[in-house]
Parts: C-alpha cells; sequence; structure tokens
C-alpha cells in the first residue's frame, strides 16, 4: 500500500506587518526622544561657550572701570581762557555767595573732573561711535563756573574756561579704526541705525574687541584669555569682533543704567536703608564721584527762574549681552536691549522748554547739554557726559529692555553668577 506523507508547513523567522508598524513606530520615538536631548545639550553646551566668553570680557571691563577711581585728571587751558594757567589761584565761583544755588570752589573743580573723567571713558571705552572725538577739541572746552580777574583788569572778571589732551589710549583706538577704514566715522555718521542696525551693533562690538585687545588683565594682555573660535569678522571689514557660539557678534554698553537688573547688585543686600524710597539717589552714587560734585545733587533751587534738578540713580558696571539666534524685523541681531539713543533726543519730554537734551545729531550720552545754574540761562551751555540720560526717565536710558520676545533667550553677564564679582 503506498503511503502518502504530508509535509509540514515549516515557519520561517520574520515579522508580521503589525510588528514591524509597532517596532518603526518605537524607533521614531526613541529617535525623537534622543534628538530632542540632543538640541537641548547642544543648546546648553552652546550657551556655557557664550557665557565663558561673556564672563572674560566681563572681567577685563569691570578690571577697567576700576582703574579710573583714582584716575587724576590734569586740567589745560581752553579755548578762550586768558590766563596764564588753566585756573589761577585767584579763581572765585562765578555765582555771588547770596546766590540761591551758590555753590564752593571746591565743587565745582571736583565737577570737572568728573566731567572730564566721564569723558575721557567713553573715548577709550566707546559704545557709539559717537563718543569717539574726531575734531578738535578733543576734548570739549567745560566752562567751569570759575571766574578771576585777567591780565586786563578793566575788562572785569573773566570766564575759566578748561579742557584736557586726549589720552594715549584713545588715540591708539582711534588709530586702529583709521588703519582698518579711513572713512569709518563718516560711514557710520550718514547711515540710518533705524534702516541698518545691523551695522552699527557689529561697530559695538568692533569698539569692544578694540577695548579688551589694549587691555592689560593681570598683568598679561588680556586678549590672551580668547582663542580663536571666540573671534572673527562677521562683516569682513577688517575689524574683529568676539563671537558668541552662534557665531553672532557679542555687544555691550559701557553704562547701562535702564537695566532692570542694576539695583540687584547692591553691594549690601541686607542694608536696611536698600528699600526706602528715593535712597538709590544718594547711596548707588558714581565711584568716580564720591563727593556728589555731579549737577544733578543740587538740592537747592532759585525762587526765581529755578534750574531744574536732575538727579542721577544707580550706576552700573558695563553690560555685555549675546543676542543668540534671533533677529529683529529691520535685519538687526534681537538684543532687545537699548544700545543706543535717538539723534538729539529730548530728555525732558514733559518740559518742552527744558535744556536737559541731546546736542542735534547727536546720540552720544558724551553730548548731553545739562542745564546748571551758571550758564547764562542757557547762553554758555554746558555740555558733558551724561551715564544717565535721560534721568527724567529710566526706561529710555541705555540697557533698557526695548523687546521683552527678543531679550528672553539672551545672554548677559548680568545673568552669569560671579559675573560681577
Amino acid at each position: 500500500m503506498r503511503q502518502t506523507y504530508f509535509s509540514n508547513p515549516v515557519r520561517r523567522p520574520g515579522l508580521t506587518l503589525v510588528e514591524l508598524l509597532v517596532s518603526i513606530s518605537l524607533i521614531t520615538v526613541v529617535s525623537s526622544m534622543f534628538l530632542v536631548a540632543y538640541r537641548a545639550a547642544a543648546t546648553e553646551a552652546s550657551n556655557m561657550r557664550t557665557q565663558s566668553t561673556i564672563r572674560k570680557i566681563s572681567e577685563v571691563l569691570v578690571s577697567r572701570m576700576q582703574e579710573y577711581e583714582n584716575y587724576p585728571i590734569n586740567f589745560a587751558r581752553g579755548t578762550g581762557n586768558a590766563f596764564a594757567t588753566p585756573v589761577p589761584g585767584n579763581a572765585i565761583p562765578a555765582l555771588p555767595t547770596t546766590d540761591d544755588e551758590y555753590e564752593p570752589k571746591g565743587i565745582l573743580l571736583e565737577r570737572l573732573r568728573v566731567m572730564l573723567l566721564r569723558e575721557m571713558i567713553a573715548q577709550e571705552m566707546p559704545d557709539h561711535y559717537q563718543d569717539i572725538k574726531i575734531s578738535a577739541p578733543i576734548v570739549k572746552n567745560y566752562w567751569t563756573g570759575l571766574a578771576a580777574i585777567g591780565p586786563n583788569a578793566n575788562a572785569g572778571p573773566q570766564p575759566i574756561v578748561v579742557t584736557t589732551s586726549e589720552s594715549p589710549r584713545a588715540a591708539r583706538l582711534k588709530a586702529r579704526l583709521n588703519q582698518a577704514n579711513s572713512n569709518w566715522w563718516q560711514q557710520l555718521n550718514s547711515a540710518d541705525p533705524t534702516a541698518n542696525p545691523a551695522g552699527f551693533q557689529i561697530a559695538n562690538a568692533e569698539f569692544l574687541y578694540l577695548i579688551v585687545e589694549d587691555s592689560i588683565l593681570n598683568g598679561s594682555p588680556a586678549i590672551e584669555l580668547f582663542g580663536k573660535s571666540e573671534i572673527g569678522d562677521t562683516d569682513g571689514d577688517g575689524l574683529l569682533e568676539f563671537l558668541d557660539s552662534f557665531r553672532q557678534p557679542i555687544c555691550w554698553v559701557r553704562w547701562p543704567t535702564g537695566f532692570p537688573d542694576t539695583t540687584r547688585f547692591h553691594p549690601d543686600l541686607l542694608d536696611p536703608s536698600f528699600n526706602i524710597k528715593g535712597f538709590a539717589n544718594y547711596a548707588f552714587s558714581d565711584p568716580l564721584d564720591p563727593r556728589k560734585a555731579d549737577p544733578g545733587y543740587r538740592i537747592k533751587v532759585r525762587s526765581i527762574q529755578p534750574t531744574k534738578v536732575y538727579k542721577p540713580s544707580a550706576m552700573a558696571f558695563p553690560l555685555v549681552i549675546s543676542s543668540g539666534l534671533d533677529r529683529d524685523r529691520n535685519g538687526g541681531f534681537g538684543f532687545g536691549v537699548k544700545l543706543w539713543h535717538s539723534r538729539g533726543q529730548i530728555g525732558d519730554a514733559s518740559d518742552p522748554n527744558s535744556r536737559y537734551r541731546l546736542i542735534p545729531n547727536s546720540a552720544s550720552t558724551t553730548d548731553l547739554v545739562m542745564p546748571v545754574p551758571y550758564d547764562l540761562g542757557g547762553q554758555s551751555p554746558v555740555v558733558m557726559c551724561d551715564p544717565w540720560f535721560p534721568r527724567t526717565d529710566a526706561t529710555a536710558r541705555l540697557g533698557s529692555l526695548v523687546d521683552l520676545k527678543q531679550f528672553e533667550d539672551d545672554i548677559t553677564n548680568y545673568s552669569i553668577n560671579g559675573a560681577y564679582q
């Protein structure tokens, strides 16, 4: 009898369609989780590299600022000064002692020192191209508020005007700019910052690099702290900038008196007077001005035609800032922080008759008309460097936040622990 054999089907190893789809789904989920974690880690690593660069820049800038606290200023005779010495020994205040706003000679001389020192700092450490003066006098003439009998006694008391010479550091910085582009000032002066914000931001970053390049920290050139990956030339003009980890230029504000975190860095947060309203006008004084000679500290006001008082507030150390990857609507880097003023900005918008404002066509805080009692009602205006302009509105000062959305991903030395120490 013939036997018939039925072969049993052999099951070969493999995946069903359902198993395959499940596997692909799992792989996709795991890959997505890995990608998210990788991006987060990469972003954190980029932020840490940027923080390291910013911390080093901040250390150099703060060290530079501290150098100025005991910096001597030598007066020179200004234009129209007919005396043999900048300030003759017989000089007296132009206002009589009976005037409500009379100030002694010592305060007037200290004010001159503070004014000239601030201007020198701005020229040696510019954050705006108009901080750098290119036409004589390089350091402006200051009407001192003092007068004396000159060579011609019949002419009566003559006003005393002083200035000082351009510092070697300021001259070196200007020479480096001219070496790279002899028309740098004219090109920036004719440009519209609203239409070309990136150009002004890159110029700001280039000034920052030149400042650090000409600085010494702990006995060695400060520029040696930085590696090649932290430096670049984004606009190809021959002037370098510090770059963050996104290869964007790092910018700065010399006196960010509008930055909201400024008061957080009070030297003693346990001081009970810290929260007293108005205390900042006196406690947070400028370390360059220990005698409070700034004209804004005047508290005596004339009963007739008073000169308005503009008290300074908290002084801030330099703000160093990275914008990250974002851009603003005009094509500039998205810092979200005010880096410069509008040209000819009025400082006291509530008072159309106020003389407190920027001079025409200037956006630099070095070109601020400050009303003082001895300016002859504005006929002899005192143009000074004012870190707190406009003193009437902190939200309009340099360093203030103008776009919170753009600022939220910025990295600053104020947000890095220990950067201010």
